[in-house]
């Protein structure tokens, strides 16, 4: 029996029993004996935290171009970063989840946090060759990201790095 003729019996049946009364709402609740559908994409996004340091400067610049691009970042300066990471998934009929939570943190932790954590971002190595700016560092982490989540049957849909509380960059699946 569908859904929809479930409602419509359930509806009769207590009409019936009652006269002169009415139903002005019915809620059904899915049974947890059978797989619940769900017609909207689900994600699960997981935050982490990490502080390092950086200093705004390209190479591609000269002192009066750079101080015109990056002012006081220029110097060296840290930043309490957050960085969320969203995934889609295949629900698991056995256990309802998409994505076992404690593996998407360890791969994330290992492969962009801890390497980044207390260090100072021009020096660590998955960062060599770029102008470490939000904008940039959310695409390496996406590009890192993407291929190791993927494997894991995680699909990255969403990546947000802030440096504050005041401004952010999203990458969103396209």
């Amino acid at each position: 029996m569908d859904e929809r003729t479930l409602v419509n019996s359930r509806w009769f049946m207590l009409k019936s029993n009652r006269p002169g009364a009415s139903v002005h709402h019915l809620t059904v609740i899915p049974s947890a004996s059978r797989p619940v559908r769900c017609p909207r994409m689900l994600t699960l996004t997981r935050r982490f935290l990490f502080s390092s340091g950086h200093r705004l400067v390209s190479d591609r610049l000269d002192a009066a171009g750079n101080a015109a691009a990056f002012g006081l970042c220029q110097r060296i300066h840290g930043h309490n970063w957050r960085l969320e990471v969203s995934v889609t998934g295949e629900p698991d009929p056995a256990t309802g989840f998409f994505c076992n939570v404690l593996e998407l943190e360890k791969t994330v932790r290992g492969l962009v946090v801890e390497p980044c954590d207390q260090n100072m971002l021009n020096d660590v190595p998955m960062l060599a060759g770029i102008v470490p700016t939000m904008e940039a560092i959310s695409q390496v982490f996406w590009q890192v990201l993407q291929p190791e989540l993927s494997a894991r049957g995680m699909r990255l849909v969403g990546l947000c790095l802030a440096e504050s509380d005041e401004h952010w960059v999203r990458i969103d699946e396209r």
